[in-house]
């Protein structure tokens, strides 16, 4: 498959998600009973694909789960007039887009942290997501959820991302 290319002449706004583009095998860890004290986790694999458009002030992955039986995206958008990126996840189960989280890079550039309100079973939460350890072939994205405004984080899930 051919990936999108950067338009010539076209300014170039972010290279936030640059590093994601082609195609990678994601190890998942997710926690079974998030916010309920327990501390059970199972792993599953995921392959992905990923590319950016409009010379990346868009990023998408498509992410598929053999052993779930489902297929799930993330869609970031970048807005330049606020250095600031909204990221929505969709799966095929029902194709809504989640809340979106909001986010930026630190002045490095290697590490991204966003958030947003969310809910999870009934309970409004702060969701967040976390990129960091960023490698030419390697990467880690987690979620973590906050019932009390930010002020402490339970991670559920971890994809480590290998280049395939």
């Amino acid at each position: 498959m051919r990936f999108p290319r950067p338009i010539e002449g076209l300014e170039k706004k972010t290279s936030g998600f640059d590093f994601i583009v082609g195609e990678w095998n994601v190890a998942n860890e997710r926690l079974r009973a998030p916010l309920s004290g327990q501390t059970d986790w199972y792993s599953t694999h995921a392959t992905a694909r990923a590319f950016t458009l409009h010379n990346g002030a868009v990023s998408v992955d498509e992410m598929w789960y053999p052993e779930g039986g489902f297929a799930a995206s993330a869609l970031r958008f970048y807005d330049a007039a606020q250095d600031l990126w909204t990221i929505h996840w969709v799966t095929s189960d029902n194709g809504a887009l989640q809340p979106p989280v909001y986010g930026r890079w630190n002045e490095a550039g290697d590490h991204f942290e966003a958030q947003g309100p969310d809910e999870f079973d009934g309970r409004p939460i702060i969701a967040r997501f976390l990129w960091h350890s960023i490698e030419p072939d390697a990467a880690t994205w987690e979620q973590a959820f906050s019932v009390d405004e930010g002020d402490t984080w339970e991670t559920n899930w971890r994809m480590r991302w290998s280049r395939a």
